[in-house]
């Protein structure tokens, strides 16, 4: 999980990113001022912050050359209600890693910070991501779909028991789950996560398509729930949030 820290001195504005951040994966930390955002750097040690220029006291800059002072491997995104090139500019000699302009959408900072996300996961390994599907097909499709867009590892079960045996073996980050198979069913791969060490995320591709369903995996332990056939863009942002949620998002580079 990654840890944001939102920096800004309007409260509102810190909680309305809060709750929106929060729910998606993040660890959220606010702070209204410069010094108290310094020491929940010390005392947290957030991988990601959004900071405000314009702060009273303690300036938004100011704060960016102790933050990257403490440790610079921390990103720091600055938002600003303007387009000043020589602020941007000692912002950026001081370290900041990029920019957004007030006001923003909701939308554009989402992928902004999911940019930033994917920056500190580069320095981690890459994801292990199982798929267990009974029909081949779709198993090669899914393997394409994730080779495609994603730097992972990629596991196969065309059952789920073999599935359970994969989760025991190797440390699973995303399981993309079919519910319906011969033999033992998905649910059972569910039922397992318990059992283990570790706490993989299930996402749960199916044609059961009802709320009735998404109610029963999601109580059983799944993450998610999407209905075949499914959209493709709806699947991306889907893994993405998800990888991002466990700090091991790794869009690739083409």
């Amino acid at each position: 999980m990654i840890k944001l820290l939102i920096v800004d001195d309007e409260k509102g504005l810190c909680e309305y990113l809060k709750e929106f951040f929060a729910p998606r994966g993040y660890e959220v930390l606010t702070a209204t001022d410069g010094e108290t955002a310094l020491s929940l750097i010390k005392k947290q040690s957030p991988e990601l912050v959004l900071l405000d220029i314009n702060m009273p006291k303690t300036s938004g800059l100011e704060v960016l050359r102790q933050i990257k002072q403490l440790n610079s491997s921390i990103k720091v995104i600055m938002v600003t209600v303007s387009d000043d090139e020589d602020t941007k500019q000692k912002a950026t000699e001081l370290g900041a890693n990029g920019f957004i302009k007030k006001p923003f959408t909701i939308d554009y900072l989402e992928d902004v910070v999911i940019l930033k996300v994917s920056e500190i996961a580069r320095e981690k390994e890459s994801p292990k991501i199982l798929i267990v599907d009974d029909e081949d097909q779709m198993r090669r499709t899914l393997k394409s779909f994730l080779s495609e867009r994603f730097e992972c590892d990629i596991f196969e079960a065309a059952n789920a028991k073999k599935a359970i045996e994969l989760l025991k073996k190797e440390r699973i980050d995303l399981v993309l789950l079919d519910i319906k198979m011969p033999g033992i069913s998905g649910m059972e791969v569910i039922k397992e996560k318990k059992k283990l060490a570790y706490k993989p995320e299930i996402l749960v591709i199916t044609k059961f398509d009802s709320s009735e369903v998404a109610h029963k995996v999601i109580e059983e332990g799944a993450t998610d729930y999407i209905p075949k056939p499914f959209s493709l863009r709806v699947l991306n942002i889907k893994i993405r949030d998800l990888l991002a949620k466990i700090g091991k998002y790794k869009p690739r580079v083409t």
